[in-house]
């Protein structure tokens, strides 16, 4: 059994985590919970904020966790309940430190939420709040450090602290992925079509890429030995560029040599070619949902 409760996690399609500490006390206050989707007091208990992840999806209706200037849009706030009065230079911690098992809990949390929501743990898509401007020059933060400075190792700079803690959360989703039980085979169904060519590869949900250009007119523009590929939707539009994995009916994955000739590789993705669901739906601005009852996944 997970640690976050599965009615908190809501189907939608989310970008990134950004953890942060609420520079308050050791408890969730009324404040904290209206910022963050989910809190971690000093004990390691969970309180749930007052909105939904799926408020963040779209924050142009203003109702939304408010946990990151200028990036709420798509983005998980998670916070550890800390470090009132605390100061960056000379640093000192508050009345309310950071605990060890606050930040063991926050790894734990996060590693649920990448495994339900499909993120990959990468410096632009789990970071502290402290690494948004660094990451996102185009973001800035007001000089924010949250929650990069661990009370019980000081001697570590803010890029080790985030390194440190992503290698943490890869770490527990080692676990995490056994938690649900994830099938080989699925069903997904996208614009209301279904599509029975579609599996779970390396914990991720991918669908054949032949079905998709047959049912819908989509068309192959490019595709490089990078395995990334020129996909176009409908004429008049542009293509969008889309990952390709290509899959043999071993399930073996295949590597593409170099110097392949481009329509060497479209007739190959065209035979073995898979997609990922999250990226097919973010390229088509759309959502994603799983029901593992049915073991389907909808692109909607």
């Amino acid at each position: 059994m997970g640690i976050v409760p599965t009615t908190w996690m809501p189907n939608c399609s989310m970008k990134r985590i950004i953890i942060h500490w609420t520079a308050g006390g050791h408890k969730a206050s009324s404040s904290d919970k209206s910022h963050y989707h989910i809190l971690i007091e000093d004990d390691g208990n969970l309180v749930r904020g007052t909105h939904s992840i799926k408020d963040n999806v779209s924050t142009a209706d203003n109702v939304y966790a408010a946990h990151t200037a200028l990036f709420n849009t798509g983005s998980i706030g998670v916070s550890v309940c800390c470090m009132s009065g605390a100061v960056e230079k000379p640093f000192k911690a508050g009345s309310f430190p950071m605990t060890q098992t606050q930040w063991e809990t926050m790894a734990q949390v996060v590693a649920e939420l990448c495994d339900f929501y499909d993120i990959e743990v990468t410096a632009k898509t789990v970071l502290g709040h402290g690494e948004v401007e660094r990451e996102f020059p185009n973001k800035p933060q007001r000089g924010k450090w949250d929650p990069m400075v661990l009370p019980w190792d000081t001697s570590l700079s803010k890029r080790q602290v985030g390194d440190q803690f992503r290698t943490l959360v890869k770490t527990k989703l080692t676990g995490v992925s056994g938690l649900v039980e994830t099938p080989a085979s699925i069903t997904a169904v996208i614009q209301g079509k279904p599509f029975r060519e579609a599996q779970i590869f390396n914990e991720k949900s991918i669908v054949k890429i032949r079905p998709l250009l047959d049912t819908f007119n989509w068309k192959i523009i490019t595709a490089n030995d990078q395995e990334v590929m020129e996909l176009k939707f409908a004429d008049g539009e542009e293509a969008k560029s889309l990952g390709f994995l290509l899959i043999e009916h071993s399930n073996n994955p295949m590597d593409i040599p170099e110097g392949t000739s481009q329509g060497e590789i479209i007739k190959k993705i065209e035979q073995f070619g898979f997609v990922k669901v999250v990226d097919l739906a973010q390229a088509l601005n759309l959502s994603v949902t799983w029901d593992g009852t049915t073991r389907t996944v909808t692109i909607e």
